[in-house]
């Protein structure tokens, strides 16, 4: 009888021996993707925290870039036209006036606002082509932003005043008037609608913001015009000047 081979005896591991390697292997890497997880939440932490820290260091958080009311205002430093107009996205426009009517009587020219003695003023042109494709609009924005009063009277309470003999002549600049009354858009604000002697669309907007009371006038171009401009359109594009310009005012004027 010939003699039985004998199996050679197989390599690797079998059994439960097998098993308490794979198990060992699987909780070493289980451990291994942990402590990779624990590395980088923090890395990401201490970067945070140095960010956060830098930020209070250098006065760059979150308040800092909206923007807090300052306590003075330099020279000629506060010019909604150029800076707060100019960069606005919301609305497309192209300036048409050449900056001339710019005055902080800080550097020259008089308040003419009584009990006022300091305002920064402006009236700038702009052509504004809406959203939805209408034609262009003429586009007028004039504001007195009273810095400082005199007497112990306050800039807000001067404004106030401006405000309502604003009002009474607001509509002086529209042949028909077809709406006016009280708006919405902030605390003190007022409009005008209907149209010019030519039949176009005409809308004003009067608001007071802070120590500042401005005004937004929008004029349907006659040449291009389609037909009346509802009021609702002018209103739409007049409430993102407005929704801008409250935190700009917010920023410029000091408490």
């Amino acid at each position: 009888m010939a003699d039985e081979k004998v199996a050679a005896p197989k390599k690797g591991l079998h059994g439960w021996r097998a098993a308490a390697a794979v198990f060992g292997c699987g909780t070493l890497a289980a451990f291994g993707v942990f402590g990779v997880l624990v590395l980088v939440i923090s890395t990401l932490f201490d970067a945070a925290s140095s960010g956060i820290e830098a930020s209070a260091e250098t006065g760059t958080g979150p308040a800092e870039q909206i923007g807090e009311a300052r306590s003075s205002l330099a020279a000629e430093e506060m010019n909604v036209c150029d800076d707060n107009l100019d960069p606005l996205t919301t609305i497309t426009t192209t300036r048409v006036d050449g900056g001339e009517d710019y005055v902080d009587t800080e550097t020259g020219g008089e308040p003419d606002i009584e009990g006022a003695s300091r305002v920064v003023r402006d009236d700038c042109l702009w052509t504004i082509t809406p959203s939805g494709g209408s034609t262009p609009w003429d586009f007028e924005f004039k504001y007195d932003a009273i810095i400082d009063a005199e007497g112990g009277r306050s800039p807000e309470e001067l404004a106030s005043n401006e405000f309502e003999e604003s009002r009474s002549g607001l509509a002086e600049g529209v042949s028909e008037v077809e709406a006016e009354g009280s708006a919405d858009f902030g605390p003190r604000s007022y409009s005008v609608y209907g149209s010019g002697e030519q039949g176009q669309s005409v809308y004003l907007l009067l608001v007071q913001a802070k120590s500042a009371v401005y005004v937004i006038r929008f004029e349907d171009q006659v040449e291009g015009s389609v037909g009346a401009v509802p009021e609702n359109t002018f209103r739409t594009e007049a409430r993102k000047i407005t929704n801008f310009l409250g935190h700009g005012f917010e920023y410029w004027i000091p408490e």
